[in-house]
């Protein structure tokens, strides 16, 4: 084996690579590529020769703990900033959700590189307008890096980006390395573990019966979806205790059909349109499922992440109360 080189050793598809030159050249990137293509390696790539702060931004509190403990172990110089937590905020690289930042914008200040992960949710009616502040207010010698897999419209977003002159380019990847797959639960079999006892959707087993199914077929992981926080905290608190029969725990609030390689951005549902997406305050589940599988504009009627938007909401709104900002 060469000296120097490793079994680990990952080399940069042509698409990365030419991200990373653009950053080099101090241009904007968006890049759009499906989940699971390495979208988030292009940051990765940047990190040993950073001679800036770079902000991380993710949609949700979750996201941003996942990143602070993945790259800490990597030894990383890292800190957090969400509504719930400030950590090393002069850290090489702080991953936050961006709220958080408002102020920081506000007085005219930024990072030296800003990640927007999942900017898709420039389109979302609650939290899509400080998005758009936050990329107006950042100031020049911030570069900007957005990263989504669920956008139909990346060149549209560019566009918006030189109107309001920024030097930004896009970086388009349209080869899935995860295919995927929909499964209607209904034609699966029970599980042997859920006992049905009605038949109504909004009776006592229909959900636990739902994710026995997706068990005992072998489509697990599971994540369900309730329509709002607390309902997804009733359930895990033991409202429905044949969830715990069918999966043993329950840390999410499952949606009607269960699809493998979904794209945690879009759900599987095809790119969001960003620009139209705001016109409508919810999305129709129904037409995500019909137009999962082509890369239409699809009209404003799908939000991009409809598994996360009521919590996302309210994270928005607790925020909001809290007024962090680094």
């Amino acid at each position: 084996m060469i000296e120097g080189f490793s079994a680990g050793l990952v080399i940069p598809d042509l698409w990365q690579q030419e991200a990373v030159r653009a950053l080099q050249q101090r241009k904007d990137v968006v890049v759009q590529a499906p989940t699971g293509s390495g979208k988030t390696y292009i940051f990765e790539l940047l990190y040993p020769n950073l001679k800036t702060q770079a902000v991380f931004t993710v949609p949700t509190r979750a996201l941003a703990n996942d990143k602070l403990s993945e790259w800490r172990a990597r030894g990383w110089d890292v800190g957090i900033s969400t509504g719930d937590v400030a950590l090393n905020l002069d850290a090489k690289v702080v991953v936050a959700t961006l709220e958080t930042q408002r102020g920081r914008f506000l007085r005219g200040e930024g990072p030296g590189l800003l990640v927007m992960d999942e900017f898709q949710m420039l389109g979302d009616p609650m939290r899509g307008v400080h998005y758009e502040l936050a990329v107006a207010l950042a100031p020049k010698a911030t570069q900007l890096l957005f990263l989504s897999g669920s956008v139909a419209n990346p060149h549209d977003v560019v566009a918006w980006l030189q109107r309001i002159g920024r030097d930004a380019v896009l970086i388009e990847h349209k080869t899935r390395p995860v295919p995927l797959e929909e499964t209607d639960l209904g034609n699966l079999s029970d599980s042997q573990f859920v006992q049905s006892r009605s038949p109504s959707r909004t009776g006592g087993s229909f959900w636990p019966r739902m994710i026995g199914r997706a068990m005992r077929a072998d489509l697990a992981p599971v994540l369900v979806f309730a329509p709002r926080r607390a309902a997804a905290q009733s359930d895990a608190a033991g409202q429905h205790p044949d969830l715990h029969a069918a999966t043993g725990r329950l840390d999410k609030p499952v949606g009607r059909a269960h699809r493998r390689g979904a794209d945690r951005d879009g759900e599987g549902g095809g790119p969001a349109d960003v620009g139209r997406t705001r016109r409508r305050t919810v999305a129709q589940v129904r037409a995500l499922l019909d137009a999962y599988a082509g890369r239409a504009d699809v009209d404003g009627a799908l939000q991009a992440d409809l598994s996360a938007t009521n919590d996302l909401q309210e994270t928005a709104a607790s925020e909001a109360t809290t007024g962090s900002t680094l």
